[in-house]
């Protein structure tokens, strides 16, 4: 075969701008930095005859000088901004919750309790110190037994209780977290995200009732985390599944949340993919209802599911889940939302009093979310959480100061939602409409998120009236605890550990757990107990008040003393003296008492 010609190609040369129109766009997107090539950087190609291959040009040697001076994207440049923004809202709420909290507020009777319940869980086995009477669900109190295992023991930071508010101190800092990024992922707005978490990491209500170890704080905890997994920018089943766990273990810490499961049940169905959506519902139920079924399965397995006298229950007596349902129903029963003087409103009187930002502000932005739910569907669902709640305290039953702690995060929500959203709004009109300068409008989410703050801090700091002669420096200044400790101490050395002493239940836990093996008071018992628990009543003091030697008392005992007319602990007060008194001028004075026999 004849052998075909090769002819070399040579290279194109590159038209004027004025010839060719694609060129001309070409050279003027090229640096200005670049200079022309010259002809030596393009390939000169052989082929074979007749077949012509048009050129390629090599890659333009890179622009050192632009390399070096690019700027990092926008959306890099605001995260990095936002970055930093999380963690100083992090660590203010932090500062603001930690500075001083194992001096102020007092120990709390249910701090003690909590302490109680979760030392015998992890030295004796069992639920509680006494009768286990399904007053709540253990959830609570068996992560408080688990933090001391992680921590080193009960004694890691002191005082018993110490160990408990460092835990909340993790709670608050992890709700604060999420309630920032529950807000971002639902508006986009980083002023709202961040009005909403400030103001709930500020509030003075919520600092004051925040640091004590109450099983509000951790179910809190578990609510934020279920909401925050159902709102990812894509969600899952994964996540959805990881919801349901959350939210259980909110349950199982204290059953009040139980009242979100519908709610939470639409957004499961607002965000899932319409080709698993029911798959998604039906398994995120399916996960939340077996978690809650483990505390009826419990109370069947020990043959307390049902009230002594009842078909079911036999007749031997013992305590039952639905004994003490049906009885915790009963307790305050009033008229709820549909009776203006029933407990709720008395209650919302004084909250709205406390923290009017948050109670007043955050229930009108809650109804609005709900009103303008068709144009904000994720805004909207953050309001029917917020009532969902509501409900749970207008049922017309018991209402205590402390049960509107899992609202306070939700109320700020809806705040930082509705605030943020309409100073977005007002800044693009700004740009759009006026032709303001875009600096200078975004100024605008700037003073919104200083306005609500400040006037919610303002309104929060000035008007608390928690108890009486309460003042907001307390909360960094005040020794409220400390007469608790020194009378802890003062009966540790004075005292003999086998004396009976009745006592309020924060001391618990310090007395029967001393650190010292060879000192153990066993024989403490918290005055509730004394009167309505037939084991300590009838079994231990059978009904008589010689059986007592010492009582350590407290204003609460004292109160509830006289509330609940409790016959046997008034007789043992009847009959003793005063022979310490602890005061430190802040609020909670502790008296021991000696019985005279």
């Amino acid at each position: 075969m004849k052998e075909r010609t090769q002819i070399p190609v040579t290279p194109l040369s590159i038209p004027s701008k004025e010839t060719n129109p694609s060129v001309r766009q070409f050279v003027s997107t090229r640096p200005s930095s670049v200079t022309p090539l010259p002809e030596s950087n393009f390939d000169t190609k052989i082929v074979a005859h007749p077949i012509i291959e048009t050129p390629l040009p090599r890659k333009f040697p890179e622009d050192v000088l632009t390399a070096r001076l690019a700027t990092p994207s926008k959306s890099r440049s605001l995260l990095r901004w936002e970055v930093l923004l999380i963690i100083a809202i992090l660590l203010t709420a932090a500062l603001a919750h930690g500075i001083n909290m194992f001096h102020f507020p007092y120990f709390e009777n249910d701090e003690g309790t909590y302490m109680s319940q979760a030392w015998t869980v992890v030295n004796e086995g069992q639920l509680a110190p006494y009768t286990y009477w399904y007053d709540h669900t253990p959830g609570g109190w068996i992560q408080i037994a688990a933090w001391t295992i992680v921590t080193g023991g009960f004694h890691t930071f002191g005082f018993i209780n110490n160990s408990g508010r460092v835990l909340m101190l993790l709670f608050q800092v992890a709700s604060t977290l999420m309630l920032y990024l529950i807000a971002r992922k639902s508006s986009g707005s980083i002023a709202a995200a961040t009005i909403a978490a400030l103001l709930f990491a500020l509030s003075a209500y919520g600092i004051y009732f925040h640091r004590r170890v109450l099983l509000d704080n951790i179910t809190t905890f578990w609510m934020l985390l279920s909401i925050l997994l159902l709102l990812p920018n894509r969600f899952s089943l994964k996540r959805a599944w990881l919801s349901a766990l959350a939210l259980g273990i909110s349950i199982l810490s204290k059953e009040l949340t139980i009242f979100l499961i519908p709610v939470l049940t639409y957004l499961v169905f607002f965000r899932s993919d319409r080709s698993h959506r029911w798959f998604a519902i039906v398994g995120w139920l399916v996960i939340v209802m077996s978690l809650i079924s483990l505390y009826p399965l419990m109370a069947i397995l020990k043959n307390e599911l049902f009230p002594t006298g009842t078909f079911l229950g036999g007749m031997s007596p013992h305590v039952s889940l639905l004994g003490t349902l049906q009885y915790q129903a009963s307790r305050g029963k009033d008229g709820g939302l549909f009776d203006l003087h029933s407990a709720i409103w008395g209650y919302l009187q004084i909250w709205a009093q406390d923290d009017p930002m948050l109670v007043i502000g955050g229930s009108l932005c809650a109804i609005v979310s709900v009103i303008i739910m068709r144009w904000n569907r994720l805004g909207g669902i953050m309001g029917l959480l917020t009532l969902s709640l509501y409900i749970f305290l207008g049922r017309g039953g018991e209402v205590i100061g402390f049960y509107l702690i899992p609202l306070l995060p939700l109320f700020a929500l809806n705040i930082g939602l509705i605030f943020g959203a309409g100073a977005d709004k007002i800044r693009k009109f700004m740009c759009k409409v006026l032709g303001v300068n875009k600096a200078l409008s975004t100024i605008i989410p700037l003073v919104t998120v200083a306005l609500c703050v400040g006037s919610g801090l303002f309104m929060s700091y000035t008007n608390p009236d928690l108890y009486p002669g309460f003042q907001a420096a307390q909360l960094w200044n005040g020794t409220q605890s400390d007469a608790q400790s020194q009378a802890t101490e003062w009966v540790k050395d004075h005292i003999s550990s086998s004396s009976v002493i009745i006592i309020d239940d924060y001391m618990w836990t310090d007395l029967r757990d001393t650190g010292n093996a060879s000192l153990t008071f066993k024989k403490i018992y918290w005055y509730w107990k004394v009167d309505l628990d037939p084991a300590i009543s009838k079994n231990v003091f059978h009904n008589d008040w010689r059986h007592a030697d010492y009582i350590v008392v407290t204003p609460q005992m004292l109160h509830d003393v006289k509330e609940s007319n409790l016959r046997l602990m008034n007789e043992i007060l009847m009959h003793s003296k005063v022979i310490k008194y602890f005061d430190n001028q802040d609020g909670w004075p502790i008296e021991i008492r000696k019985v005279n026999k």
